[in-house]
């Protein structure tokens, strides 16, 4: 089973996008913060980030910066999930290397499919 850290400040998103990945069957752990996800992620090293690019205190740039930046993490995937209508800026998908941007009006079969693209 495959192992997701789900992260994103809006309580409601984050629990409806937890029951499709756990329903999907994922295991699937959440975080609603920069700094408590990158605990959590530093503990599971999971096989998958989804992460909000839009938040407050910590964005989604800085969390996967950070990833990127610690040996042992870097090569975890992550997908940014956000309700951007506009392509990430060029700066934050070369230098960052996202595995892709799934909208969050593109709704659950979008995720799932994205979600299985990059696990495989």
């Amino acid at each position: 089973m495959s192992c997701i850290i789900l992260i994103d400040d809006d309580k409601d998103m984050l629990k409806m996008t937890e029951r499709w990945l756990i329903k999907a069957g994922y295991e699937v752990f959440s975080e609603e913060s920069g700094a408590a996800a990158l605990e959590r992620i530093r503990s599971l090293e999971p096989d998958l980030v989804i992460l909000d690019y839009f938040m407050p205190e910590m964005d989604g740039p800085e969390i996967l910066f950070s990833i990127r930046s610690e040996d042992r993490l870097k090569n975890i995937p992550v997908l940014f999930r956000t309700g951007m209508e506009d392509e990430l800026p060029e700066d934050v998908q070369t230098r960052l290397q996202p595995g892709g941007v799934v909208s969050k009006a593109g709704g659950k079969a979008q995720l799932l499919k994205a979600v299985s693209d990059v696990l495989g």
